[in-house]
């Protein structure tokens, strides 16, 4: 018997540190890198913002020379004329052309320098919706994170009341069993028991269903030996918040979906001006070189009449638009068009984030109340619980006031939590607001 007592602590000592150490604790800053790296929507804005880098280049290579090089090889039957002496000959012969040409855009209008700057636009506003949708899914992450913190605490609360349950249906079971309660005690504290097990399950069962959300976020199977690290100072004192008038204020000059809506509303302007220098005369120089080969002429070796029929050219061409269809005018009213849409687009975001940060601002002084107001509430209804389980076990009070005054603990205690990470949660999206980005 002795060495039983011995044994099974050490072996419960021994399953304990196994068990905690096969989990992994992951922080939240490990879950973004993984977020950055696995997630599929922002791994699409990323391919967007390469895409309009590959387009800028492209745009800009359109300012460079054309040079090529050209090969013909021909079979030539029938009637024809000897490209030597200029006489009609009629019998087969092949020909062979070699030659080098060059083509400088030397003035389009401005047309390719206004569609450059409007690749760069493009591109900036595209890095910026990178910048944008990774902070969007940073918030979903926060949230989802914050979700599991907040169901695990549900969860423990849960087990415990379970377990404080378990402890009044043992002391009951020995009254009864002594003869100084009936029965039916026993049965309410038992029903007691059932209800607050359910509670457990439903509470293990959310804060499964909220780690599934933080592995979805980051495309990654559910592990359930990973633990969540909890958030430093979930609970400390509010500082003093500026007004939502001065955050947005700040906010419309950092945040990236800010930006990105004014640039790409400003490349509308070069794009505008690119289509009327449609209208302006263009300016091209080209020019070629080559020489050619005749099998009929068999006086001459190939190298000899290369070198007899080389010839060249360069030339300098002038357009000037008369008529082109009336496409300029449609052209720029679509585009005008598309800009006042992306004006409105720009509004609407700047709109939203107005609005998302004076709810943000109202509902931390919610949260901050309510989660004052919840702590108290715990603390009364701690003590009255306490004093009901006095009264019961000295056969005081009847068992509806014990289990309406657990009840009512329980309840104080969940809001508690909830409201804890409520607030923790709208500290974490003010200070985004407030920096116009994530800092952990």
């Amino acid at each position: 018997m002795k060495a039983l007592k011995i044994v099974l602590p050490l072996l419960c000592t021994l399953l304990f540190t196994l068990s905690t150490n096969a989990q992994k604790m992951v922080s939240l800053r490990e879950c973004v890198d993984l977020l950055i790296k696995n997630n599929l929507l922002y791994r699409e804005s990323q391919l967007q913002a390469q895409g309009s880098v590959a387009q800028l280049q492209q745009t800009k290579s359109l300012q460079l020379p054309q040079l090529g090089f050209n090969a013909g090889q021909n079979l030539n039957f029938g009637r024809s004329i000897d490209r030597f002496t200029n006489s009609y000959i009629d019998q087969l012969y092949n020909t062979n052309y070699v030659g080098v040409g060059f083509q400088v855009p030397l003035f389009q209008g401005f047309q390719i320098q206004h569609q450059v700057q409007q690749g760069i636009a493009l591109r900036d506003a595209a890095l910026k919706n990178q910048e944008a949708v990774l902070n969007q899914q940073i918030i979903r992450l926060l949230q989802a994170y914050v979700q599991v913190l907040a169901t695990k605490a549900l969860y423990k609360a849960a087990q415990e009341q379970v377990a404080s349950s378990q402890q009044q249906v043992d002391r009951v079971e020995k009254q009864v069993a002594a003869g100084t309660v009936g029965q039916n005690t026993l049965y309410e504290i038992k029903a007691q028991l059932a209800n607050d097990k359910f509670d457990e399950v439903t509470a293990r069962n959310n804060e499964q269903l909220a780690k599934l959300s933080v592995f979805q976020l980051m495309n990654l199977q559910p592990d359930n030996s990973i633990v969540f690290e909890p958030i430093g100072d979930a609970a400390g004192a509010l500082a003093l918040v500026p007004s939502a008038e001065t955050i947005y204020e700040d906010a419309t000059k950092m945040f990236p979906e800010i930006k990105s809506g004014e640039l790409r509303l400003s490349s509308f302007s070069s794009q505008i001006r690119a289509i009327k220098a449609n209208n302006i005369p263009s300016l091209n120089l080209s020019g070629n070189f080559g020489a050619f080969y005749a099998s009929s002429n068999d006086e001459r070796s190939y190298l000899k009449q290369l070198d007899a029929t080389r010839n060249g050219s360069i030339s300098l061409g002038l357009n000037v638009p008369i008529m082109g269809r009336w496409q300029i005018r449609p052209r720029v009213a679509v585009a005008t068009a598309q800009q006042q849409l992306a004006e409105n687009n720009l509004n609407i975001v700047k709109q939203q984030l107005r609005q998302a940060i004076e709810q943000g601002v109202q509902q931390l002084a919610a949260t901050s109340d309510r989660y004052a107001a919840a702590q108290s509430q715990v603390e009364s209804l701690q003590a009255n619980f306490r004093a009901a389980e006095s009264r019961l076990a000295a056969g005081t009070v009847n068992i509806f006031e014990y289990t309406l005054a657990k009840a009512n603990l329980a309840r104080a205690e969940a809001n508690s939590i909830r409201s804890r990470y409520e607030y923790a949660l709208q500290r974490q999206i003010i200070d985004f607001y407030q920096k116009g980005k994530w800092e952990f």
